[in-house]
């Protein structure tokens, strides 16, 4: 049978269901922007170095990483809406908690709660916007990432003008975590998994070449935005001396750029050819990483943050669609599959961002992600590979 067969036809109210699917995508963002702002906040709490700080964040992505194989069943076996929903109560609840563990060991335990829940909503997520993209008349996932984008951006800048008003991070957090349980409460409104992607074959099954070369791409992909996620503010109030405050306005320019291009993505695709943008894109995001590293100006240091999101703004989209059309594989083993892949780079990735630069420096470590660009530039034809 054909890993497509199912993908064609029409689901009810696609209308309603592309329009939820953005709002998911939105509070997504939200959560992720509060967590990289609480990332200083907690260095300074808890006095930890940079290597330490590496070694905590280890914690989500050991519990996204024991929580995939869980995460592709609970698809097959409930529909992704269900695990989307259920995992999204969860993530949101527990951005407040992050910022007020009393202690090391309390704070690592929620970080590997949040890994379990951010790898439950990212993957079921995703295959939510497959199914409904395939079922459109043209290219929607860049505009569903491009909310993820917005979301990530309007915390960024709202929590900046909040924190110099005199409010904590706690308090910013818990608005945070409003709003992300009131977009899941719309859930209802999402694909059922009477509509959801086609169950035949394997839950589980080992990724074939293809989806191994996409699934590559989105590691790299994925680990830079880790990187700028967890280390762009780090790096403009340790590396640059820039006040707590104003420290977050590195990773705005990264989220607004990102989000930019993932607005205007789909239809660039479509006039320039996916393996175009993927190409030009991987070495936008490397020259933006040379740029702040090689310039000690603030001013210079966001617009190079700003390319890196530019450049990579549209590498996942594009991977994502193309996991559903890899030959031999059905969608519910090859998106996860690709999914995981780009999750294990978004929570390993900036680990190892950490230990190089406390063995090195932190410009160091992320020149390296920048020549790890460069090199996924070379395998953007993935990108057109057909079913």
């Amino acid at each position: 049978m054909n890993a497509m067969t199912g993908l064609g036809t029409r689901i009810g109210n696609p209308a309603g269901r592309v329009l939820t699917m953005r709002m998911f995508f939105f509070m997504t963002g939200i959560g992720v922007s509060a967590w990289a702002i609480t990332v200083p906040f907690t260095k300074i709490r808890f006095g930890l170095d940079d290597a330490t700080l590496g070694l905590i964040l280890l914690a989500p992505g050991i519990g996204g990483i024991l929580a995939m194989p869980l995460v592709a069943l609970l698809m097959a076996r409930f529909g992704s809406r269900a695990v989307l929903v259920v995992c999204g109560l969860f993530f949101g609840a527990l951005l407040p908690a992050l910022t007020v563990a009393p202690n090391v060991p309390a704070f690592t335990a929620l970080l590997f709660a949040y890994g379990v829940m951010f790898a439950g909503l990212d993957i079921s997520m995703n295959a939510q916007a497959v199914v409904i993209e395939s079922r459109a008349s043209g290219l929607l996932m860049s505009s569903f990432h491009a909310l993820f984008s917005l979301g990530t951006l309007s915390v960024a800048v709202v929590t900046s003008f909040l924190l110099r008003l005199g409010l904590t991070n706690t308090i910013c957090a818990l608005l945070c975590s409003v709003l992300c349980l009131a977009i899941v409460s719309r859930g209802q409104r999402l694909v059922p998994p009477a509509e959801d992607l086609p169950a035949e074959g394997r839950a589980l099954a080992m990724p074939n070449r293809a989806t191994f070369l996409l699934g590559l791409c989105c590691f790299a992909c994925f680990l830079t935005e880790g990187a700028a996620t967890d280390w762009s503010t780090i790096f403009f109030r340790f590396s640059r001396g820039v006040n707590i405050a104003s420290a977050p306005l590195g990773y705005a320019g990264f989220a607004v750029m990102m989000f930019g291009s993932r607005l205007l993505g789909d239809r660039v695709a479509m006039w320039l050819g996916k393996a175009h943008v993927m190409r030009i894109g991987s070495l936008i995001a490397a020259a933006g990483f040379m740029l702040a590293i090689l310039t000690p100006y603030e001013v210079t240091d966001v617009i190079g943050f700003g390319m890196v999101g530019l450049g990579i703004g549209n590498i996942a989209p594009l991977v994502f669609s193309a996991a559903a059309r890899v030959k031999g594989m059905s969608p519910t083993a090859s998106v996860p599959a690709v999914v995981t892949l780009g999750y294990v780079g978004f929570l390993i990735g900036p680990v190892i961002i950490g230990f190089v630069a406390n063995l090195v420096s932190l410009p160091f470590a992320l020149g390296l992600d920048a020549v790890m660009m460069v090199a996924i530039s070379f395998a953007a034809n993935a990108v057109v590979t057909k079913a």
